[in-house]
């Protein structure tokens, strides 16, 4: 047997079994599904109706050629017939429409199924509302010359209609997160091509808050979500475990238990570990009395890599997890009293975004090429994106 398909076999082993050590989570936590069918769902807004904000990425195939392009979208959603999801006829309305998307397997050989392009939602007191967006033509003909992409790349606000977005601020560099701060009017954003968080003004000014060192096995800390404790204005940041490129001759691409959450003064910049011994922490958020909410997308070992040459949209490939352990992400509650961690829920498949709103947190969930079959703990299953809402904690 090759080390490649120990690993394998070891890994998948790994992510069908509980893992040793975690507590059960929380039985008082509903966790409802109420959104399915979606492509790539990441940041969700709740607006005060009681409808959705939700932003996909799209399918992530606008490749040259591709026909199947422009499918990233803002839709509205809104519970028409108050049975308690938005899955019925009509309760769907697409605001935004034609966002490209790319697959970084394809693009950038991850040898991971991950679909970018929209990232972030946010709204304001005031009503407006921000997205953050991906440039999905990551061309080397695009290179600046020091290693920057010229792209459509940055944070836009949607003018009051909803009907159309202007650019705010133009970034070099993928954003994943965006944040913001009502008491100093500061908004901040997660710059992971440059593993650095950045703070904006009103006025989009922009200064560089802090730098990520390399995490505890060498890899990049790559900040991935943003959230800011209301309560003293510091400034909350997930760093998910990047890769590690000369792991027994092989590529690993994370190492459970590196990824950790950074707790910085938004004034000196001064930065602390808030939480550590996490994996694949992907995204945060707080709530009004300054507890925090965090996902895992996977808190398994990394399965083998999806091969470059992969046909993610050929329905004829075997079914393939896409480089993550799927079903092992959860989502977590750093108690602001007591400074104690809980497990709200766990056994999600691939969560990817978090936000509170009236004491509720919706997830976003299902990464990679919809309608590919993986292999998951229950068996073979077509990817699907979802929202869920968690209530009871």
């Amino acid at each position: 047997m090759t080390f490649k398909a120990y690993v394998c076999l070891v890994v998948s082993a790994l992510c069908f079994v509980p893992l040793i050590g975690y507590v059960k989570a929380q039985e008082a936590v509903t966790v409802t599904p109420i959104a399915r069918g979606l492509n790539n769902p990441r940041g969700v807004v709740a607006l005060p109706d009681g409808s959705l904000l939700v932003a996909e990425v799209g399918l992530g195939t606008d490749e040259p050629g591709a026909s199947t392009a422009n499918t990233g979208q803002i839709s509205q959603l809104t519970d028409a017939n108050t049975d308690g999801d938005y899955n019925d006829p009509g309760e769907r309305t697409a605001l935004l429409t034609g966002f490209p998307s790319y697959n970084s397997l394809a693009t950038i050989n991850t040898g991971h199924d991950e679909p970018f392009g929209l990232s972030d939602l946010l709204m304001l007191d005031d009503g407006r509302v921000f997205f953050n967006k991906d440039d999905p033509y990551f061309r080397a003909s695009r290179n600046t010359g020091d290693d920057l992409f010229t792209g459509d790349t940055g944070v836009f606000l949607m003018n009051e209609a909803r009907t159309d977005a202007d650019m705010f601020l133009k970034t070099a560099a993928t954003v994943n997160s965006i944040a913001y701060d009502p008491a100093h009017e500061t908004f901040y954003i997660t710059e992971s091509g440059f593993n650095r968080i950045t703070a904006v003004t009103q006025d989009a000014q922009t200064r560089t808050l802090a730098e990520f060192p390399l995490l505890a096995n060498g890899q990049q800390g790559v900040p991935a979500g943003v959230a800011v404790d209301p309560t003293s204005g510091d400034v909350y940041v997930a760093l998910f475990s990047g890769f590690i490129y000369d792991y027994y001759g092989t590529l690993l691409s994370y190492v459970p238990g590196d990824s950790k959450i950074v707790r910085i003064n938004p004034e000196s910049g001064a930065m602390t570990d808030a939480i550590t011994g996490l994996t694949t922490c992907i995204d945060v958020a707080t709530d009004p009395d300054g507890n925090l909410y965090f996902v895992e997308l996977a808190v398994a070992w990394p399965l083998a890599l999806t091969p470059f040459d992969f046909d993610l949209t050929d329905p004829t490939q075997l079914p393939d997890p896409g480089g993550y352990a799927r079903y092992t992400g959860r989502v977590s509650m750093l108690h602001a009293d007591s400074g104690n961690v809980e497990i709200l829920a766990d056994g999600i498949d691939t969560p990817t975004n978090i936000t509170y709103a009236n004491g509720a947190l919706y997830v976003s969930r299902g990464l990679g090429t919809p309608g590919r079959e993986m292999w998951t703990p229950q068996g073979i299953e077509a990817l699907d994106g979802e929202i869920l809402k968690l209530t009871g904690f």
